[in-house]
């Protein structure tokens, strides 16, 4: 039966007298680790974004996309080990949401370290966990915020009480999670939360808000998680200074000196002309492309918390545009390249032989490329393959998968890349990592091959010599057998 967490959570809202011990405010958009935050899985399935929060606010959210590959798909360790008592309790939570499919699993738990590195995690009962996850299976539903909540004993704690819980947006208890404690030599934790083994590329996992707080009494309650996230945060952020610089025909560079906030600015609202320009992360300066010449234009700026709390407008800047000079686009307008170094730059999007460039590229070419060489930078190259934890598909698994599909796994079909297109550098590490696959399936048939080889030598060397003589070897079933369970023995 559900129960609602705010009937027996009866305290007043009160300012969190207490600082979450990791630090979420350096996440910025874009892609790949974060200060603090080190990724689970590659570059490219690990995305900052901003998004809608539980609260139903705008916030800066971390998006597992996974790729298709085996492993971790998105998420994080924190790479900063956070010092604790482990005499006293630890209280770790995250907001998690998953969409489109049920394929992999959601995890959520920590690192316990001693000082000398060894894990230092122990299950309530008193036995030894490395991996110690608070919650390791599918969310209760699609689509949906839970937020995750998962204690950490002190190591003289003798409770065997599970205390841990998932909560819905409504503060509804959804189920138990798995508590651990300390041991007495637990120096450092470290905040983990990812998906693992997702191979449908339609999924996304969003996170949101992680903390880690001492249990004390001036920790945030659970119901303002609930509420507010980062404790029932509601104090907006100061205002940012504005300014600008190097106004051309078509763009403008704005900069402005950071906001302050009680927990931590995560982003900023560019406006222009009063309509929203665009949401940006926590950065300090933003370039406006796709100007129009000897144009005036208005500009103010608002910073963004964790909490999705707006801070007041900044001070409004008017900027004029350049005059056009007569060689650029739009029938007379300036040319939008400049030159600086002798190198020719442009902010924007380059069209060859076509009129448009697909979203999320920056260049598209409709006809050939001629060139000596390209380099493709990659992330996650195979050689984890060769790693001793890596599943080999069995073969009879594999040739099944083929008859199937007509392609290999984690290789997109023809049909999907004539209609997307295949990107160098993941085709290139595809075709990698299923060499490296053939070469361990080379090594093991070798193997299986100089087994079999033993074992029909000893049987010829026990047929008596008036049959080898003859060349016949009677193949009875006796003789299968043993064949067959010296190859199981080996």
């Amino acid at each position: 039966m559900k129960k609602v967490v705010f009937f027996f959570l009866g305290l007043p809202l009160f300012s969190m007298a207490q600082n979450n011990l990791i630090d979420s405010s350096t996440w910025t958009i874009g892609s790949g680790a974060a200060p603090g935050f080190s990724i689970q899985g590659t570059v490219d399935e690990n995305v900052r974004e901003m998004g809608i929060g539980p609260q139903g606010t705008s916030v800066l959210l971390w998006k597992s996309v996974p790729n298709g590959s085996s492993g971790y798909d998105g998420g994080w360790k924190t790479n900063s080990f956070v010092a604790v008592d482990h005499t006293k309790e630890y209280r770790f939570s995250i907001w998690i949401k998953k969409t489109n499919s049920n394929t992999g699993t959601t995890h959520f738990g920590l690192f316990a370290d001693q000082q000398s590195s060894g894990y230092a995690t122990l299950r309530l009962n008193g036995t030894v966990v490395n991996n110690a996850y608070f919650f390791s299976s599918d969310l209760p539903q699609l689509d949906q915020w839970y937020l995750l909540v998962g204690f950490v004993h002190a190591s003289g704690d003798p409770s065997t009480v599970h205390k841990g819980r998932i909560y819905d947006t409504s503060g509804n208890e959804i189920s138990a999670l798995i508590d651990f404690k300390f041991t007495s030599d637990a120096y450092s934790v470290r905040h983990r939360s990812f998906l693992y083994q997702d191979t449908n590329t339609s999924d996304f996992q969003y996170y949101w808000d992680p903390t880690v707080y001492e249990v004390n009494g001036q920790e945030p309650t659970i119901l303002q998680l609930i509420q507010g996230g980062n404790g029932g945060d509601t104090q907006a952020p100061s205002s940012p200074t504005l300014s600008s610089s190097s106004p051309t025909e078509n763009t403008v560079d704005l900069s402005w000196s950071g906001a302050t906030d009680n927990v931590g600015v995560t982003g900023y609202k560019v406006f222009k002309d009063n309509a929203l320009e665009a949401t940006l992360g926590n950065v300090t300066n933003y370039q406006v492309t796709g100007l129009s010449a000897s144009t005036t234009y208005q500009f103010k700026l608002r910073a963004l918390d964790a909490a999705g709390n707006e801070s007041v407008d900044s001070n409004s800047i008017s900027i004029t545009t350049d005059a056009g000079s007569g060689n650029g686009n739009n029938g007379g307008g300036g040319s939008v390249w400049s030159e600086n170094n002798a190198v020719a730059s442009y902010a924007g999007e380059v069209a060859i032989g076509r009129s448009t460039v697909p979203s999320g590229y920056q260049m598209a070419v409709e006809g050939k490329i001629r060139t000596r060489e390209v380099r493709v930078d990659q992330e996650n190259w195979p050689d984890y393959v060769f790693k001793e934890n890596y599943e080999l598909i069995p073969l009879e698994r594999l040739q099944e998968f083929i008859e199937e599909n007509g392609h290999l796994p984690n290789v997109p079909s023809a049909k999907e890349v004539e209609h997307k297109g295949m990107p160098f550098g993941k085709m290139d590490r595809l075709l990698l990592e299923k060499i490296e696959e053939l070469t361990l399936y080379l090594i093991s048939l070798e193997s299986e091959n100089e087994v079999l080889q033993k074992t029909l030598g000893d049987l010829g060397e026990q047929t008596p010599p008036a049959q080898r003589s003859e060349g016949k070897v009677e193949k009875t079933g006796t003789t299968e057998e043993t064949i067959n369970t010296k190859v199981n023995k080996k």
